[in-house]
């Protein structure tokens, strides 16, 4: 990513699960994507985050729609007017009251939704839903080791109760942290050890499911789970650890990073050229909401400083 003007990052995009990309404002409005796996030299200007903007769903695609007012923003990702113009605060409380729905996630959650169990590295599990047009990328922008789908429903409130009854039942969180995500692969990933644990939790999740929705039409239980497609870019990660944790703040001097992988937040990446160089895994997402300014490589150090 070359860049030329300042520029927000308003979101990593995983909408085409083999080749993710960096969401940017555009001068002068809207937003533009970036390749996210090449080069990126960057620095990150002043300590205010900006609103991200909301994803307009009331159409066949999701469209992402800029904060008009570009607000700063102190917790969160996005300014009150785009959170309530988005809706999904309300989506995750659905099952609860879905009288509460606003319009534009309204027809989104009318649309077919997947129930799955997913594996991080280290051994983290959780449940999560996907909506049907977004199942692949929407576990491919958490980035686990190995994930499968369980259970399909038609809509996207039976779902979420359902996730709920097997994150209680199970013991299970719907979330993992992005630092355990990086300190997982610090370590070497045993890929099949991460699968027969989860084809394990999935054979005690389906027949608990199937016990609880016997008479809830519109639910399928899939005692044969289907496995979620990993994208290549992620598997380039897991192949690649053990790697070191980028000892260096994103957010803090000018960075040259040459990303070669991409598991949801998290890119692996050296920071120079040959085969040699040490690999470094860092969270992006750090990066949401801030403003970047042009920089060269001859700013950026050619290697990373350590903590000592």
């Amino acid at each position: 990513m070359t860049i030329t003007a300042p520029v927000t990052v308003l979101g990593l995009d995983w909408s085409t699960p083999d080749t993710p990309c960096l969401r940017t404002t555009a001068t002068p409005d809207g937003s533009q994507l970036h390749p996210l796996l090449g080069e990126h030299t960057f620095r990150v200007d002043g300590d205010e985050r900006y609103c991200v903007g909301w994803f307009d769903l009331t159409g066949p695609e999701g469209r992402h729609v800029r904060c008009r007012n570009d607000e700063t923003v102190t917790r969160g990702r996005q300014c009150r007017r785009c959170q309530y113009k988005e809706g999904f605060v309300a989506a995750h409380q659905a099952h609860h009251n879905p009288h509460a729905l606003p319009d534009n996630i309204r027809g989104y959650l009318q649309q077919p939704h997947w129930l799955y169990l997913d594996v991080f590295a280290k051994g983290m599990t959780k449940v999560g839903t996907a909506a049907e047009l977004r199942r692949r990328s929407r576990l491919a922008e958490q980035g686990p080791v190995a994930a499968v789908y369980i259970a399909r429903t038609s809509d996207g409130i039976a779902v979420r109760a359902l996730e709920a009854a097997v994150s209680r039942h199970l013991g299970l969180p719907q979330q993992v942290p992005t630092r355990h995500k990086v300190l997982g692969l610090q370590d070497r990933v045993d890929t099949a050890a991460l699968m027969m644990r989860l084809t394990e939790l999935a054979a005690e999740a389906t027949a608990y499911l199937a016990t609880i929705t016997a008479d809830q039409p519109g639910t399928e239980v899939f005692l044969d789970p289907e496995p979620w497609a990993r994208p290549a870019c992620a598997t380039t990660v897991f192949d690649a650890a053990p790697v070191l944790a980028y000892p260096a703040a994103l957010t803090e001097g000018t960075h040259h990073l040459r990303v070669t992988g991409a598991s949801g937040p998290v890119a692996l990446f050296t920071t120079e050229p040959g085969p040699d160089a040490a690999r470094y895994c860092a969270d992006l997402s750090k990066l949401i909401g801030r403003r970047l300014v042009p920089a060269t490589p001859e700013n950026a150090p050619t290697s990373a400083p350590t903590l000592f």
